[in-house]
């Protein structure tokens, strides 16, 4: 039994050398695991809060947050909130923000690459630039829309501005709130490793055999 013994552990010891030649090959992935609603902008109502926070009353208003859904490899949550900007009777400018959490990094690359491939092959559009994102404007005279697309780890973002019967130009609000999103996620993101199945799972293995060895060891005695 000693001998059985000896043989499992010279085992285990054997793989955990192996384990760790090969760990630098098998690097831990970042995932974001906040609420989706601490990544979002906050809800700012009180004009006397934050003078300096740019979504505040009454330069915008706060309009309605809502739940999102992706039919999507990966896809596990999504959220949204808006806010909008009063010109003058029935016109405003509107301002939404997405997040939306993958499993993993891998999927939430595809989803978004996949979303501006789409933008790109549709056409119509003035691509904006802004640095770690994906932005263009449409033109379509008594509207225009901005949109941007950006990936952080396992969360995909999204801003929109939507303009209508006003003939300010959203470009320049794109890329402030797309910036401010971005950072905000930066900043704010819980980020834990993840490590992969090659690591982990013989890792699991190895242990539970351990267990099971000396559990029976100390039976025998």
């Amino acid at each position: 039994m000693r001998e059985a013994f000896n043989r499992a552990v010279s085992g285990i010891m054997v793989l955990l050398v192996l384990l760790g030649l090969l760990s630098p090959l098998a690097k831990a992935e970042e995932l974001i695991t906040n609420p989706l609603e601490e990544l979002l902008p906050p809800r700012i109502d009180n004009p006397g809060h934050d003078p300096t926070y740019p979504l505040q009353e009454p330069e915008w208003y706060y309009g309605n947050s809502w739940s999102e859904t992706l039919s999507e490899p990966g896809f596990v949550e999504g959220s949204a909130v808006g806010f909008y900007k009063r010109f003058f009777a029935h016109s405003d400018m509107s301002l939404e923000f997405y997040v939306y959490r993958f499993l993993n990094v891998s999927s939430a690359e595809a989803y978004c690459s996949r979303e501006i491939n789409q933008i790109k092959s549709e056409g119509g559009c003035t691509e904006v630039s802004i640095s770690g994102a994906f932005a263009v404007v449409y033109d379509y005279g008594t509207q225009e829309i901005g949109v941007s697309w950006g990936v952080i780890y396992n969360i995909v973002f999204k801003v929109g501005v939507y303009t209508e019967s006003i003939v300010e130009d959203p470009t320049d609000q794109l890329v402030s709130f797309t910036i401010l999103e971005r950072g905000h996620i930066l900043e704010t993101g819980i980020i834990i490793p993840e490590f992969p199945s090659l690591i982990i799972l013989p890792l699991f293995m190895m242990a539970t055999l351990l267990a099971i060895i000396i559990s029976r060891r100390k039976e025998s005695k």
